[in-house]
């Protein structure tokens, strides 16, 4: 069996690096009728306007139409019919996008459709929510089409927003297959692996830590990372470290020896050269800019 196709997030697309996209369910089409199986790297949230069919997401079966709202977390597999029918909105965004505003590593997972472990993907909302809802997703594909001129504090306000909103909606109880393939069984592993990071990566950078939490070799935890995270189980970690030390440049005073040390580097040039070469800058010029 070949392996399943990846895709990741397009940044680029309005003349200015937008960790945030939002398309309608017509343009996906293409990439579904190539590779109706696929992952995906980012958050997607598709929102059914019309239409019903059966989607699968993990070997989960979805029945879903009309007011219907699927919720995909990075890494996870998506299995749609060949030649989709139905119509409606899919939100797509980087953790990022959130994260460096919102200064909460867990912001996400405290809601409780994206969270690790969540019993169900799939969200019903009623006919007046749903369309408050589908009013936002306007508001946001409006703004994101002004390109350079796009405001990512609108966007985000939008995106908090819905996010908030689909807290009312119900969650819908689904019929998991319950045959585990080798690819189910390593998604299970790299959710596992993302929830401990979230929980211990102030306290350790080392594979070998992560890899011995979840009864694995370091070898099958880095081949998963990059067949499902698009890198090294050790550069996923470290950029959670970076995106940490973002926020405290951004939202503290502490200076780079202190955060340093509180990120837990051997020594402060060791992070400012780690800083350097993830974000292209030193945490002084990105403080400062």
């Amino acid at each position: 069996m070949k392996s399943i196709v990846q895709y990741h997030f397009s940044n680029e697309k309005y003349g200015k690096t937008l960790l945030i996209d939002i398309v309608p369910i017509s343009e996906i089409n293409k990439y579904i009728e190539k590779e109706p199986t696929h992952r995906l790297t980012f958050y997607d949230m598709t929102f059914i306007t019309n239409g019903n069919e059966n989607v699968f997401i993990n070997q989960t079966e979805l029945h879903v139409g009309s007011g219907d709202v699927i919720c995909s977390i990075p890494g996870e597999i998506w299995s749609w019919p060949k030649q989709t029918a139905m119509q409606g909105y899919v939100l797509l965004f980087e953790e990022e996008f959130l994260f460096s505003f919102f200064n909460d590593k867990q912001f996400l997972n405290k809601f409780k459709y994206l969270k690790h472990g969540r019993t169900s993907p799939l969200i019903r909302l009623n006919k007046k929510l749903f369309k408050n809802v589908v009013a936002y997703l306007e508001q946001i594909n409006n703004e994101i089409q002004l390109g350079v001129s796009s405001s990512e504090h609108i966007l985000r306000a939008l995106v908090y927003l819905i996010l908030a909103l689909l807290e009312r909606g119900e969650i819908i109880p689904v019929k998991t297959i319950n045959t585990f393939t080798k690819e189910e069984q390593a998604n299970r592993h790299i959710q596992a692996f993302v929830k401990l990071l979230d929980e211990h990566y102030l306290q350790s950078h080392d594979v070998q830590f992560y890899a011995d939490k979840l009864f694995i070799t370091v070898n099958y935890l880095n081949r998963m990372t990059k067949e499902y995270l698009g890198s090294t189980s050790k550069s996923f970690i470290l950029n959670r470290v970076i995106q940490e030390a973002k926020n405290l440049l951004n939202y503290t005073s502490l200076s780079v020896a202190e955060i340093s040390n509180q990120l837990k580097f051997e020594t402060p040039n060791y992070f400012v050269r780690l800083f350097r070469k993830y974000v292209g800058m030193t945490p002084n010029q990105y403080r400062n800019k």
